[in-house]
């Protein structure tokens, strides 16, 4: 009896034993699930966190090749503009020797009404001479005319003595 005693005592101390193992592993087990539940919910709110993540990424990534698109579209513009200057600034020297042209055009313009109103008044003053020079041309005529007129005149009378 004793040993049934002793095998009841050691049954129990390992009952005891097991009893505390197993209330230890409960706490333990509940401790896990516990921190199961808190990982769950972490990699719940990560998961969240990655599909926020790829929505700006993908957002990032249209505005990166929008950003493409307005680039080369602006070193398109760029390159027009260039050339655009380039034909400007030609065109600016074209200006500017046409304008050349335009001043030596009007000094050469000037130079010649200067020497058509010269001209104008010689001729005005060869007009004037020409009308004096008739005037007195008919006058001589005249004279002449009446001059002669009386030598005829004389001479029919000197005739007729």
């Amino acid at each position: 009896m004793d040993k049934i005693k002793e095998k009841l005592e050691k049954l129990r101390i390992e009952a005891d034993g097991n009893l505390q193992r197993a209330e230890k592993a409960e706490a333990e087990v509940k401790d896990l699930k516990s921190e199961l539940q808190k990982q769950e919910v972490t990699i719940h709110n990560l998961n969240n966190k990655v599909i926020l993540l790829q929505g700006d990424l993908e957002r990032a990534e249209k505005r990166v090749d929008e950003n493409k698109v307005q680039k080369a579209a602006s070193d398109k513009d760029e390159s027009l503009n260039e050339s655009l200057k380039r034909k400007i600034q030609m065109l600016e020297s074209q200006v500017d020797q046409k304008e050349q042209e335009r001043k030596e055009a009007v000094e050469k313009i000037r130079h010649l009404e200067l020497a058509t109103e010269t001209h104008e008044r010689k001729a005005k003053q060869l007009d004037a001479e020409k009308q004096d020079l008739e005037t007195k041309l008919e006058d001589m005529t005249q004279k002449y005319a009446k001059v002669k007129s009386e030598l005829d005149q004389t001479l029919k009378d000197l005739e007729g003595l």
